[in-house]
């Protein structure tokens, strides 16, 4: 332990010492005396409640005995006189019923007179009759009959039974109730010897208790912030409600529920009351607050004390044995700035001298090391990179350029998905490296992970077949061991330094042809440089075609493809298929311009220049070239994210949805796309390089040429059909813009 401890910075040292012998013991007695205190205040929140719940369990219980005790003393007195007359009602004799109701009311009322919060006392008969004292119940017969109190009472005959009713609105229960009242029910069957006549079923004393008025007292009073109770209900064993002034469900995490339970009928009810924690221990939130801001300024004394001592003392020594350790391992670039005590800056003043004595020493046979350890793929890389130049590498490493040499470029089409291209990418590399010719004659540089640029050196006059052999044996390994193809563009055959930097450009631009072929194809650049020249040439004058099928913008892609047809149609054949290959070339640098994969469109790539050349003639290569764009048009369409796109592409492609309605306006599309009418029609005309109504009026007549060549419609069906209600105005804008009328176009056709 104590060698441990020797080793450790000075730094280190003091932040050790004054965690462990202040911050933490510091820290423990917080935690222990918030502990502590956050125990005793829940405590006495809890006994508060407690205690509340008390006073509602006596008030419950003493009406519950009382009322039992008055309900037994109502039937039993003189000789079961009440039940008696309470029977007698059971007639249909009206003077008779009338005379035993007078009785049994006088009866009745005399034994209630003491009790005023007695609500009724029913009796119900065995008939389905029932006779009420003081008020009548809204209950009917069948759902009291069916409560759990009720039929504990048949079972159990000379014995009181308690169930209880909330009442959910005024004149819920009874004429004059109000809402939310907890009604005790008392309920007592009489066997044969208390009631002769056998008629009567059920005597009944509903009570109003003043528990459920204290509840509603405590809930109320929580709700405005006057208690810190909660809000309190009556549940039943098998977890009913009982009596509840609050809509409430189990309460969800961040309350805390006191329960106090209380024997009724043989069975428990729970006065449970649902209070929020942080009201609950709001008291020790706002203690615990002032003692955390009472150790917060004690740590900031001592922050303030620590930083003065390292600022004066610690720190400087730290960076003078940080600076003697960097001398030791060879770094003299460096100044340590003198601060701190006096004696510690004169410390910092001798080293700072020293280190400028052995600088001047060191610099030269440091130079002449670094020189020497520069190897020819690092050169490589920083060629590639633009780090450094030829002439620079040539005069470091005489060998660079001292045979022939061809630039190549290794092109990735897809990896698989079971690892992340970085990962294939170095695999790849690996398995080139144990290739023997590859090894000892190239050099490798990974511009990106689907691109790989390699410098392959040669000695003899005829390389290609070596050099084709070598590419077959890549391909084939990776194709076996990784599950990946990929592309060899071979660049021209080069001499020395002053050539490197117009071979790699020209690599790079040329590299574009591969769209041609196929996966793995060995494309030999230099084979057809004038054709590859050409059709990157041309490639160029398709850039707006390949947009317009990369955002599936339909009008513009229709009118670029006219003007590709009409331009094939004065070509040369072999002049017409390098337009073709241009247009591919632009189509796949678009999509790659996105990081997208070209070879994705039709799930594999084709070679294309053979695929081209075996068609026919003129009309066969426009048939070829409008499902080729028509499937590429689909898949941009199918990939596109209009909810994420440009507003201008939003809005060309709501057009070609409705550009048939004649009431599309400016200001619709520019409601659906969000924009400001203003803004959008300024937009629009800066983006697509038109304005809105002229380009509308474009794609309708674009549509009305398709129809005109493809179908026999009369002349005001296509004007209707591609929004134009006027026919004479549809023909002024066909001519204005096509130059003859509709049907003058048609015959042309």
């Amino acid at each position: 332990m104590r060698t441990r401890r020797a080793h450790l910075s000075l730094k280190s040292v003091y932040y050790l010492v004054f965690v462990c012998l202040i911050v933490i013991p510091l820290m423990v007695v917080l935690a222990a005396a918030l502990l502590m205190l956050k125990r005793q205040f829940k405590c006495q929140a809890i006994e508060t409640i407690e205690r509340a719940q008390e006073n509602i369990r006596t008030e419950l219980t003493a009406d519950i005995n009382v009322m039992s005790m008055r309900l037994s003393h109502l039937i039993y007195t003189n000789n079961n006189e009440v039940i008696r007359y309470a029977s007698g009602t059971d007639t249909e004799d009206i003077i008779q019923k009338y005379e035993y109701e007078q009785r049994l009311s006088q009866a009745g009322n005399l034994a209630l007179e003491p009790v005023k919060e007695v609500i009724s006392v029913t009796f119900y008969m065995k008939d389905g009759k029932e006779t009420f004292i003081k008020n009548e119940i809204h209950r009917e017969q069948e759902q009291i009959k069916e409560t759990e109190w009720y039929q504990a009472a048949l079972a159990n005959s000379n014995s009181v039974c308690v169930g209880t009713f909330d009442t959910n609105d005024v004149n819920d229960l009874y004429t004059g109730g109000k809402k939310d009242l907890l009604v005790l029910a008392f309920a007592l069957s009489p066997d044969v010897t208390t009631d002769r006549s056998q008629r009567t079923e059920m005597v009944i004393f509903y009570q109003r208790t003043g528990a459920g008025d204290i509840i509603k007292k405590y809930n109320e009073e929580y709700r405005r912030g006057k208690n810190r109770l909660g809000f309190t209900r009556i549940v039943g064993e098998n977890g009913n409600v009982i009596f509840s002034t609050e809509d409430m469900q189990m309460p969800a995490q961040g309350y805390t529920v006191v329960t106090t339970p209380m024997a009724v009928n043989g069975s428990n009810w729970y006065i449970e009351s649902f209070v929020e924690t942080a009201v609950l221990m709001r008291d020790f939130s706002v203690t615990a607050a002032w003692i955390v801001g009472v150790a917060v300024f004690i740590f900031l004394l001592a922050g303030y004390y620590s930083r003065y001592f390292l600022a004066s003392i610690v720190r400087p020594i730290e960076e003078i044995s940080n600076g003697l350790r960097s001398v030791e391992e060879g770094n003299l670039e460096m100044h340590i700035a003198p601060r701190g005590q006096y004696e510690v800056r004169s410390m910092i003043h001798q080293f700072n001298a020293m280190v400028r004595r052995l600088r001047a020493l060191i610099d030269e046979y440091e130079e002449r090391v670094n020189s020497a350890r520069v190897s020819p793929v690092d050169s490589f890389a920083k060629l590639v990179r633009g780090e450094t130049t030829p002439a620079e590498v040539a005069g470091r490493l005489k060998e660079f350029f001292m045979d022939d040499y061809v630039l190549m470029s290794f092109l990735v089409g897809n990896y698989p998905s079971e690892k992340t291209d970085a990962e294939y990418a170095r695999q790849l590399v690996e398995g080139f490296e144990r290739n023997p010719r590859f090894a000892a004659r190239c050099w490798i540089y990974m511009e990106s992970p689907s691109c790989f640029l390699v410098f392959y050196r040669t000695s003899e006059e005829n390389y290609l077949e070596r050099l084709e052999t070598m590419l077959g044996e890549l391909q084939a390994e990776a194709k076996k061991n990784c599950g990946i193809r990929f592309a060899v563009c071979v660049g021209k055959k080069n001499s020395g330094r002053e050539q490197f930097e117009g071979g790699l450009q020209e690599l790079r631009k040329e590299c574009f042809v591969r769209f041609l072929y196929k996966e793995d194809a060995v494309i030999h650049l230099a084979a057809a440089a004038g054709e590859t020249e050409r059709i990157l040439a041309y490639s160029d004058a398709y850039r707006e075609l390949a947009e317009a099928l990369y955002v599936a913008d339909e009008k513009v892609y229709l009118d670029e493809r006219e003007k590709l047809f009409d331009a094939i149609g004065t070509y040369e054949r072999a002049d017409a298929e390098l337009h073709i290959f241009a247009v591919i070339v632009a189509i796949g640098r678009r999509f790659e311009a996105d990081n997208g994969r070209f070879s994705d469109i039709f799930q594999q790539q084709y070679d294309y220049m053979e695929k081209v050349r075996r068609l026919e003639d003129v009309r066969a290569l426009k048939l070829w070239l409008t499902n080729y764009f028509a499937w590429i048009m689909d898949y941009s369409a199918a990939k596109l994210n209009l909810l994420e796109a440009d507003a201008i592409v939003k809005a060309k492609h709501y057009l070609l949805r409705h550009y048939d309605e004649p009431d599309l306006s400016l200001a619709k599309v520019a409601e659906y796309v969000g924009l400001n009418e203003k803004y959008f029609t300024n937009k629009f005309t800066k983006e697509a390089g038109e304005t809105f109504s002229s380009y509308l009026t474009g794609l309708r007549i674009q549509k009305a040429r398709e129809m005109l060549k493809t179908t026999t419609f009369k002349v005001y069906e296509i004007s209707e059909m591609v929004g134009y209600n006027n026919t004479e105005h549809f023909n002024r804008m066909f001519k204005k813009l096509n130059g003859i009328s509709p049907a003058q176009y048609r015959k042309t056709m």
